[in-house]
């Protein structure tokens, strides 16, 4: 397999993982993370016409990538409020949610600070 080939789809990967959010939940441990390590290892070999690679396959997982980095299937599969916000505790979701973001003063919230503490 051409390296041709190779190049202008792993570029392609970079380009999406680049664009990839970072997960503030687990900052060590984080998909962008473990996807730049596959995606390095599954095209360092073929690259150095050392292996094959599926084309066709890392084509399809590139497109899969996009749509989920894209939020196509948020859109395309909304979620209920039901869900959103549960009877037992409607504000659960979105406490949690406020209180991982930075606040605008540039403090951050309880369980954000709780996350972040070195042990």
């Amino acid at each position: 397999m051409a390296s041709n080939e190779i190049q202008p789809l792993y570029r392609s990967f970079l380009k999406v993982i680049q664009k990839w959010p970072a997960d503030k939940v687990r900052p060590t441990r984080d998909l962008k993370g473990v996807l730049t390590t596959r995606v390095e290892e599954t095209f360092r070999k073929p690259l150095a016409n050392e292996g094959s690679l599926d084309i066709v396959k890392a084509q399809r997982e590139l497109v899969a990538l996009e749509k989920l980095l894209n939020n196509e299937f948020k859109e395309k599969h909304p979620l209920s409020d039901k869900i959103l916000s549960p009877a037992s505790n409607p504000d659960y979701y979105s406490s949690l949610v406020n209180s991982l973001k930075d606040k605008k003063d540039g403090s951050q919230g309880f369980l954000a600070k709780l996350l972040n503490q070195k042990k």
